[in-house]
C-alpha cells in the first residue's frame, strides 16, 4: 500500500462537464431517504431543508407496524411534517413515498405478516395512510436481523408485498430496499419481487464494517482485490442472474463513511469494535484526514494518525451516477439526506449526483485528493474552475488516469 501511495499523484481533480451529451432514455430516478429523526441533527435537518427540485422521489423514513397491525412512527403520531413535505415536494413535481421498517426497526413485521387478519389490517391501514396524506407510493425496507432466515418469514414477506401491490392504486409505486449480496439476498423470492416492484433499491453500502477481518471499501463500483468484499458491479451481476430487469435497478450511494481506528488504509488491520458510521459532513470538515482516491474501485478514503475512513464524495458519487445513467439502470438512491447537509453550503453529494444524472453542461465537484491506481497517471495541462467538497470555488489542474472509469472531463474528453 505504501509503495502504491508513494507513486500516486498528489493533485488529481477529475472535472466533468456534461457537454452536448444527449441520451435517448427516460431520466434516471433520483431518490433520497429523509429520516424522521433529522430534526434532531445539529444543524436540524427539517423538511424545509430538502432540495426537492433535484430529486424525483423523497422517501419518508420510517413507518412500522404495531403488533396489532396499526401504524407506528413519528408521521403516524403527528403527520404535520410529512404533510408539509408533500406540499413542498409536489410544488416542484417531486414524489413522496413512505418507507416501511428500516434496520433495527423491523421486529413486528414477522408476527403481523404471518397472520392473515393482522396482515390485511396492516395493508388496509397503509393504503388509507397513503390516500389521506396524498403520498405517491410505498417502499418496503423490512430488514432481517438474523441469518439464516426461516422459510416462513420469506413467505410472509412475499405475501405482504403481493397484497400491498394488489391493494395500492395502480398509479402508486411500490418499491423495496434490498440487500446487494447473496448473504441476505438469497432469502428473497426474486419472482415475487420482479412481479410486484416498480424498482429495486439495492443497498450498495455497508459492504465493510466491524464484522470484517480487515478495513475495506464501503461502496466500491468495481472489485479491487484486497480492498473490497463486494461491489456495485457484482450486485448488478447477482441480481441480473436472478431475473431483475436492468430498468428496475436502483443503486444506493451512502452519504456517510466508516471510520476504522488503528487501520492505515484499505485492506489493513483495525481495532476490533472501533468501526463506526460517520456522516460525510463530519468527514470533510475534519482537518486530520489526508485524502486519497482509489481509481480502480472508484472510492475516496482518508488516513490519519488515528485510523482510516472509507466514504463517498461528490466525485465518486457522480462517476457512479453516470455509470447508472449510461448503462440504462433505473436510478440512484441516497441514504440519507441529512448526512451531507452542510450549513450554508447545502448537500454537496446530492448536488453532484443531480448534475451527473441530467443532460446539461455544468461543472461537477471534486476536492483535492491523492490517487491510488493500478495504472500510470497521464497529466494534462489544463486549468478550470471547480467546486470543492465544501462548496468553495477553486482553480485546479485537471488530471487523467489510465483507467477510463474516471470520466466526464471538460468538453466530454476522456
Amino acid at each position: 500500500m505504501k509503495n502504491k501511495v508513494s507513486h500516486a499523484i498528489k493533485t488529481f481533480a477529475a472535472i466533468f462537464t456534461l457537454a452536448g451529451i444527449s441520451v435517448a432514455q427516460a431520466a434516471p430516478l433520483f431518490i433520497g431517504y429523509y429520516p424522521d429523526w433529522g430534526k434532531w441533527r445539529k444543524p436540524a435537518y427539517t423538511v424545509d431543508k430538502v432540495p426537492y427540485e433535484k430529486l424525483t422521489h423523497v422517501l419518508w423514513s420510517f413507518i412500522t407496524p404495531n403488533t396489532d397491525g396499526s401504524l407506528k412512527g413519528d408521521a403516524a403520531d403527528d403527520p404535520s411534517a410529512l404533510d408539509s413535505m408533500v406540499t413542498l415536494a409536489h410544488a416542484v413535481g417531486t414524489k413522496v413515498v413512505v418507507s416501511l421498517g428500516g434496520g433495527g426497526q423491523s421486529e413486528n413485521f414477522v408476527p403481523v405478516s404471518k397472520d392473515n387478519t393482522l396482515r390485511q389490517k396492516f395493508v388496509a391501514n397503509l393504503v388509507q395512510f397513503v390516500a389521506d396524506h396524498k403520498l405517491d407510493g410505498i417502499d418496503m425496507d423490512w430488514e432481517w436481523e438474523y441469518n439464516p432466515v426461516p422459510e416462513a418469514d420469506t413467505i410472509a414477506y412475499s405475501k405482504l408485498l403481493t397484497e400491498l401491490r394488489e391493494a395500492l392504486p395502480k398509479d402508486k409505486s411500490l418499491s423495496a430496499a434490498l440487500p446487494c449480496s447473496p448473504y441476505y439476498g438469497k432469502w428473497f423470492t426474486a419472482e415475487v419481487l420482479v412481479k410486484n416492484l416498480d424498482w429495486f433499491g439495492f443497498m450498495t453500502y455497508d459492504m465493510t464494517g466491524d464484522w470484517d477481518d480487515k478495513a475495506m471499501f464501503d461502496s466500491p463500483l468495481y472489485p479491487h482485490e484486497g480492498y473490497t468484499t463486494w461491489s456495485w458491479e457484482e450486485t448488478r451481476d447477482y441480481w441480473k442472474k436472478r431475473g431483475v430487469p436492468t430498468e428496475k435497478m436502483v443503486f444506493g450511494i451512502p452519504s456517510f463513511g466508516f471510520e476504522f481506528k488503528g487501520a492505515t488504509g484499505p485492506g489493513t488491520d483495525f481495532t476490533k469494535g472501533s468501526a463506526k458510521q460517520v456522516p460525510y459532513k463530519d468527514i470533510v470538515t475534519n482537518t486530520e484526514w489526508e485524502y486519497y482516491f482509489d481509481s480502480v474501485s472508484v472510492e475516496p478514503y482518508g488516513v490519519s494518525s488515528a485510523g482510516y475512513v472509507t466514504f463517498e464524495d461528490p466525485h465518486s458519487s457522480a462517476v457512479k451516477s453516470r455509470w447508472v445513467k449510461d448503462n440504462g439502470y433505473a436510478g440512484i438512491m441516497v441514504w440519507e439526506l441529512s448526512h451531507d447537509y452542510i450549513k450554508d453550503s447545502g448537500n454537496p453529494i446530492l448536488d453532484s449526483i443531480a448534475i451527473a444524472l441530467r443532460d446539461a453542461p455544468t461543472t461537477a465537484i471534486r476536492p483535492e485528493h491523492k490517487v491510488l491506481s493500478t495504472g500510470s497517471p497521464r497529466q494534462q495541462n489544463a486549468m478550470c474552475k471547480q467546486v470543492d467538497a465544501l462548496g468553495k470555488l477553486q482553480s485546479v489542474n485537471r488530471g487523467h488516469n489510465k483507467r477510463p472509469i474516471i470520466l466526464l472531463d471538460v468538453g466530454g474528453i476522456r
